[in-house]
């Protein structure tokens, strides 16, 4: 890919970076409540999010629309800004929030929740399938059951890959094998669409091995706290840490590749947070991690897909930011996402 092919996408997104919220924003921020803080959101970018939903959510779901919802507009205006052969790779990448807003979709549904009640949990709010997949409209989803829903899914191939597992449903009623589908299928498409065009996105496919071992990890916390014994059949392929070296992580002997993934020397790493019963602190480690890591070759490379991909973190450092505040402000758990990101000069505006 030549430069001429980066060079005014480049300069958009440099361009909307101005946008993001600066480190005197959240130092102005800390300590408010979160209504407070929505009212320095209507200042900046987040007022047309916060005047479309002010009238359908109350507080604390009307925080959580209103980042959510900023952040799907913000990826789409990204992407439109974006060089087309930059676009099936990013396109992988950020279809882990359509990923996301199906395991609602359907978690909500198994629980016997509306989509009203739990769409403000959404990548975005008024469309709540995702960001490019489309949407099921209200009175489609009341009409459906969990299988008439991963059929639904079929034309946007979510549904397909859900439907080797929908036995596994049917039988044990479970979710578990259906999202770890997805799961799977979601990081080996990520990896298929990885290109080398300048012979500098090295470091975006590390991102991408630190991102599955990351998950791998938490995913095996979470099934620590919940007495689940034997985890080695969800977890996600590819990744560079084994699950032997994961179990003994989570059993308080981390491996010098745990240690480095979650940046702490201590062999405790990892199993300190599922003493605790704190897994908003484990999942905030593995991001500051991953983010303290990659950004500054990311940002570092000018005209690249790692430059595009440091715009698209940022955009979700600024979500993980603002949710923490809400996490703390309204129901008083210290998340300490916000960490990851204001600590490093390297994401100032404009930079």
């Amino acid at each position: 890919m030549s430069d001429s092919t980066y060079i005014g996408k480049y300069g958009s997104l440099r361009a909307m970076s101005t946008s993001l919220l600066g480190p005197q924003f959240y130092e102005q921020a800390s300590g408010k409540q979160p209504e407070e803080i929505l009212k320095m959101l209507s200042e900046t970018r987040y007022r047309k999010e916060l005047d479309e939903l002010s009238q359908l959510y109350q507080m604390p779901d009307l925080f959580e629309a209103v980042i959510n919802s900023t952040l799907a507009r913000s990826i789409r205006e990204a992407f439109s800004a974006m060089p087309p052969l930059a676009q099936p790779f990013i396109t992988a990448y950020i279809s882990k929030w359509d990923i996301e807003n199906i395991k609602v979709i359907l978690s909500s549904k198994v629980m016997g929740y509306e989509i009203k009640d739990t769409e403000n949990l959404m990548i975005a709010a008024k469309n709540p399938i995702g960001i490019l997949a489309g949407s099921i409209s209200h009175s489609e989803y009341s009409s459906m059951l969990a299988q008439k829903v991963v059929n639904y899914l079929a034309k946007f191939r979510y549904g397909t890959v859900m439907m080797s597992k929908i036995d596994d449903y049917v039988r044990e009623g479970t979710l578990s094998s259906m999202f770890a589908e997805l799961d799977n299928n979601y990081y080996s498409e990520l990896k298929a669409m990885f290109r080398f065009y300048k012979g500098d996105e090295g470091n975006v496919y590390e991102y991408i091995i630190d991102m599955i071992d990351s998950a791998n990890v938490l995913n095996a916390a979470k099934a620590s706290l919940s007495d689940m014994h034997d985890m080695q059949e969800y977890m996600i392929k590819g990744g560079n840490i084994a699950y032997a070296q994961i179990m003994e992580a989570i059993n308080g002997k981390a491996s010098p590749a745990v240690m480095r993934l979650a940046m702490e020397n201590s062999q405790e790493c990892i199993s300190k947070h599922i003493k605790s019963g704190n897994l908003y602190a484990l999942e905030a480690s593995l991001k500051r991690s991953m983010y303290s890591r990659s950004m500054p070759s990311f940002i570092a490379s000018s005209a690249s897909l790692s430059y595009i991909m440091s715009y698209i973190l940022r955009l979700e450092a600024e979500r993980d930011m603002l949710m923490a505040l809400l996490l703390k402000g309204y129901y008083g758990i210290n998340a300490d996402f916000a960490m990851y990101t204001i600590e490093s000069k390297a994401i100032k505006n404009g930079s």
